[in-house]
């Protein structure tokens, strides 16, 4: 597999997109040729061990995010109902994970709404504890074969016409 298609694979299983993934990837007329990309086996293949690489890192990444949420402190968010003007240096180092809303009401308090622990902790326990798999990369990289076929087929059938 050649560098510009394996950069093919890797852009298709982070966007979806094949004609983005093939121009991004600098494939040479992309309009033509991502629908042969999408229906070869190697291509395929790749594009479905990159999915499940970044569908890991993606289950990794909500699982850390619901623990910070079920579990972080809310320290951050208190300083900053009391600090009167922070520069937008202060601003950047302050951990606002667990505010989920934060506005000025008419009278110029300010409201702070936190999200839900209990809620989080629930879902950090559900996803701790689900075994199941689904394949959702699969069939949309199935749906994709499927289409770039049926184009190809009636490409061909057109310029069949056009030759009679």
């Amino acid at each position: 597999m050649k560098t510009k298609e394996k950069e093919f694979c890797r852009l298709m299983a982070v966007g979806g997109d094949p004609l983005t993934a093939a121009r991004k990837a600098g494939i040479r007329h992309p309009e033509q040729k991502w629908q042969a990309l999408v229906c070869r086996e190697d291509i395929a293949a790749e594009i479905r061990k990159n999915a499940k690489a970044l569908r890991a890192v993606y289950e990794d990444t909500a699982v850390c995010s619901l623990y910070r949420l079920s579990f972080g402190r809310p320290n951050d968010a208190l300083r900053l109902l009391y600090h009167e003007d922070p520069t937008d240096g202060e601003l950047d180092a302050l951990d606002l994970t667990s505010v989920a809303e934060i506005k000025r009401t008419k009278d110029k308090s300010v409201e702070v709404k936190f999200f839900d622990r209990i809620k989080a902790t629930d879902k950090l326990h559900e996803v701790m504890n689900s075994s199941g798999e689904s394949n959702s990369a699969g069939g949309l990289l199935d749906a994709m074969r499927l289409s770039a076929e049926t184009l190809g087929r009636l490409a061909r059938t057109e310029g069949d016409t056009d030759g009679l």
